[in-house]
């Protein structure tokens, strides 16, 4: 375990991530399952986004600055694992 986990971290922390960026910004199925009328309070972000935006006539301020907040969990992760995720990407493609 002392040669294992170390060599596989970078991928299991890049497998982490996108994990989670497939998650966060799922529409479909929530769509489906919630309905955008009904369960407002389980609201998955995206389809919250979509129910903000209002059916006739858009914000578009508020629109994006709601899209901004809501990439920000993304940029946060992304700058913590960095180190991990491009040697995550880099360590199949480089012999020593």
């Amino acid at each position: 375990f002392k040669i294992v986990i170390p060599l596989s971290l970078p991928a299991i922390v890049t497998v982490y991530i996108y994990a989670f960026m497939i998650g966060w910004n799922e529409y479909l199925f929530a769509s489906a399952f919630l309905g955008l009328k009904s369960y407002k309070d389980l609201f998955t972000l995206p389809i919250g986004l979509n129910a903000f935006s209002g059916s006739a006539h858009a914000v578009w301020g508020r629109l994006m600055a709601a899209s901004v907040v809501s990439a920000i969990p993304i940029i946060i992760i992304f700058s913590l694992m960095q180190k991990y995720l491009t040697s995550g990407f880099t360590a199949g493609g480089v012999k020593e």
